[in-house]
């Protein structure tokens, strides 16, 4: 009896998780999600790639096509070596796939005609564009295959060529863009040779449909970015807490580890290593070692979930004994990176340029009395993501080439800066102000926090 209860148990189990993760994927009537509470799990991996290739594919059937027209390419060939991805790659390819397989060549044709004449366009009604893989891998079915031995890809691509005859040949290369330079230079040598003198002189750079492939993103990837987001956030909440600090005893360095074994342990990627900056009364700079009542600290942190990237910049500060709040002029800076994220956003329209973005938004925050530094930058499929940046530390006057580019709906960008503010309470010693959210430019132009922003500190009690 007690066998028989046990058995029932697991497939009861079994049952439940089973509809928990079919409840989780996307359905062909775009049904919406509901993500779980990430203070009680997160997606697992087998949840998360459920979802991931049905979205690669509607990117494909609804993206792909238009953005070809807008660029003015009716074919785009990409090729991956294992272990030597194009960076559009991981973007094309479930998540089963850690990498290429061999040598993987990815092939798009949509004989679109011309350029669009409405540059700003990123959607296209009618047939989608036809994608191949040559090759012997399909990527879990996301890829009808041109099957071919290791040694007869390149001849098969030629006759994939050979029939659809397009007028331009799109390939990744690119000064500016690093998102769109993955072609190697032997890849490249034995594309030209298989294609041969006429085809190869319809070669173009398809840098601009690179980015705009990855800047753009689909409503269903907006709701998992927010999921993803309020991980991200949650984690940091817990490393800015009693939970992991005890003023007096835990250093900075002990944080930056907390974080790191606590995305690791929630199955979780990453993408860069954590940061905790210690601010302190003064301290000209910043002190390492152990954190102290007073402290002001601040966070730099990004995951890896669901095929995204997360970027933020968070705040808190240690109390002393008696205090139930930061002191006036350390929330007085905090506000007034506040307010320069408000003209950063107020200033980056659609259709506008980085560049223009940035002188704007800091010749305003200048008027205001701010002493301001900003250095936007796209987020998603990469940490520093495809698009136009606002600025580099090093690029207060603007952004060679790439600050050129237009902001576009339906991206995502990092709203990441500085304010230095004097601190009355540490004797008006200048203290520097740094936030990082990430926010999402709707269809209709209007800026959008992925999961809100920081207005007020972290408080540690003593």
């Amino acid at each position: 009896m007690r066998i028989r209860i046990a058995l029932l148990l697991v497939v009861v189990s079994l049952a439940a998780a089973t509809a928990k993760a079919i409840a989780l994927r996307t359905s062909e009537s775009g049904q919406s999600i509901t993500y779980p509470d990430p203070t009680q799990r997160v997606l697992t991996h087998r949840e998360q790639n459920a979802l991931v290739t049905p979205w690669i594919k509607k990117r494909f059937d609804t993206l792909l096509a238009g953005l070809m027209t807008r660029e003015g390419i009716d074919m785009w060939i990409i090729p991956s070596r294992e272990y030597n991805e194009d960076p559009v790659f991981a973007s094309m390819s479930p998540l089963t796939y850690f990498a290429s397989r061999r040598r993987t060549i990815l092939v798009f044709y949509h004989p679109g005609g011309g350029p669009s004449t409405s540059p700003s366009a990123l959607l296209r009604t009618g047939k989608p564009a036809e994608r191949y893989s040559i090759g012997r891998f399909d990527y879990d079915g996301i890829y009808p295959m041109v099957a071919s031995t290791n040694d007869g890809q390149h001849e098969a691509l030629r006759k994939l060529v050979d029939e659809k005859n397009p007028k331009v040949i799109g390939i990744n290369e690119s000064d500016a863009w690093q998102h769109a330079d993955g072609i190697t230079a032997n890849e490249k040598r034995r594309l030209v040779e298989a294609l041969g003198p006429a085809h190869a002189a319809k070669i173009k750079s398809a840098e601009m449909l690179a980015v705009g492939w990855l800047e753009v993103k689909l409503p269903e990837e907006l709701d998992a970015y927010r999921h993803a987001m309020k991980v991200a956030h949650l984690v940091i909440r817990e490393a800015f807490s009693n939970k992991v600090i005890t003023p007096g005893t835990t250093t900075n360095e002990d944080v930056v580890w907390w974080m790191r074994q606590r995305v690791v342990e929630m199955g979780l990627g990453k993408w860069f290593q954590p940061s905790v900056t210690i601010f302190r009364q003064g301290e000209k700079t910043s002190p390492r070692g152990v954190i102290l009542p007073g402290d002001m600290l601040h966070t730099d942190f990004g995951i890896v979930y669901l095929g995204f990237s997360t970027d933020t910049q968070h705040n808190a500060y240690v109390l002393k004994p008696g205090e139930s709040d930061a002191p006036a002029g350390l929330k007085a800076g905090l506000k007034a990176a506040n307010r320069l994220q408000d003209l950063t956003m107020q200033y980056a329209r659609l259709e506008r340029t980085g560049n223009q973005a940035l002188a704007d938004a800091l010749g305003q925050a200048k008027k205001e009395g701010l002493v301001p530094s900003i250095y936007c930058h796209p987020v998603g499929y990469h940490g520093h993501g495809a698009g136009p940046p606002i600025g580099m530390t090093d690029y207060q006057q603007g952004v060679p080439v790439r600050g050129d580019y237009v902001f576009r709906p339906n991206t995502w960008h990092s709203i990441e800066l500085n304010v230095t503010h004097n601190v009355p309470e540490w004797g008006n010693q200048p203290v520097r102000f740094a936030l990082e959210e990430d926010a999402a430019i709707m269809p209709g132009g209007k800026w959008d926090w992925i999961d809100g922003r920081q207005e007020a500190f972290y408080l540690i009690r003593p």
